[in-house]
């Protein structure tokens, strides 16, 4: 079901993928696609496209390439690396090219200023930050955290401070902690990995799997905190400023993915 799915999808786009905007321009089509974009896409780029848990979509920030039809595919079949997903499924082909003409209307030329130094961010994030024994950036790096390599296509900067300063204010998909107590009495605490009706696997911060059949374990706990420090009084105003310029700049996939 879901290949059919994928299948249909990418034949519906490769069907516009030669074609320009029909609605390009539009006031009318412009004004049906902001309202679509309020439904779908402002709890992530906020209600006017100036980001939030996901980037700003204004003045020059647009990730997706130069031409409508590449915006139309970012949009209907998702963006692969990002928590960008598809919604081909949710709207029609007209539905996307409205998104598409509002996006065009508000997205100005430009790029947004991003202080810090890049080149002193990457050093920073290698070495006093210690991040990369738990994010993998391109083929470098640990498994624990969220991989890093497209961060800068994915998230803010104002979210990128608020995860390095509060990370357990939004913890990311796929990452949420768990604490596993065993008949024995071992308390193992980490990162979830799967769940279903007879075991629980989750990841521990030396990126040891484990994985126990719930009849072997008193208790199986969600926990609210991140497992990823704050880094508030780690860093002085500039080192930050560093390191979010290095992980803004990251915006490519991973070697062969």
């Amino acid at each position: 079901m879901r290949n059919a799915t994928a299948i249909a999808l990418w034949t519906a786009w490769a069907a516009w993928a030669q074609t320009a905007n029909p609605v390009a321009g539009d006031p009318a089509s412009v004004e049906v696609g902001r309202g679509i974009f309020r439904i779908y896409c402002s709890p992530c780029h906020g209600i006017r496209g100036e980001g939030g848990k996901g980037p700003s979509l204004l003045q020059g920030t647009l990730h997706t390439g130069g031409s409508d039809a590449e915006l139309y595919q970012a949009i209907a079949a998702g963006i692969p690396g990002t928590e960008m997903p598809g919604f081909g499924g949710a709207l029609t082909a007209d539905g996307v090219w409205r998104v598409v003409a509002f996006l065009r209307s508000v997205n100005q030329p430009g790029t947004p200023f991003i202080p810090g130094d890049r080149v002193e961010g990457e050093r920073l994030f290698w070495t006093k930050g210690g991040c990369g024994q738990c994010h993998r950036v391109g083929t470098r790096g640990g498994r624990f955290g969220p991989e890093l390599s497209r961060i800068g296509r994915a998230r803010t900067l104002q979210h990128l401070r608020e995860s390095i300063e509060n990370p357990g204010r939004d913890v990311a998909a796929g990452f949420a902690t768990v604490s596993v107590v065993t008949r024995d009495g071992r308390r193992i605490v980490g990162i979830e990995r799967g769940r279903d009706n007879f075991s629980v696997r989750l990841l521990d911060a030396q990126e040891q799997y484990h994985s126990f059949l719930k009849e072997d374990v008193q208790s199986i706990q969600p926990e609210t905190r991140s497992l990823m420090p704050s880094y508030r009084n780690v860093f002085t105003a500039k080192e930050l400023d560093d390191l979010l310029a290095y992980l803004a700049s990251l915006t490519a996939a991973a070697p062969g993915r």
